[in-house]
């Protein structure tokens, strides 16, 4: 038995012994090893297509902006 069928027995055991309501954490577990080691080409990358082409704020804007943002943040309870 090799070392990738001796990991592969340890996990069937070890998910065997688990109550069924982790069993979901595990599927979600694999999938996220599974989708992190895929090269980038792969995954499904959300390409935005020119959205903000056009834009171009101004720095009046752009101070704003950022005001709006931090009296936010200022006003927001932690």
């Amino acid at each position: 038995m090799g070392l990738s069928e001796q990991y592969q027995q340890q996990i069937i055991n070890a998910i065997k012994e688990l109550p069924e309501e982790k069993l979901a954490v595990v599927v979600d577990f694999v999938t996220f090893l599974k989708d992190k080691s895929q090269p980038c080409a792969e995954k499904n990358i959300v390409k935005l297509g020119g959205l903000w082409e056009g834009f171009e704020p101004t720095d009046e804007e752009i101070q704003e902006a950022r005001k709006e943002i931090w009296h936010h943040l200022d006003t927001k309870a932690i």
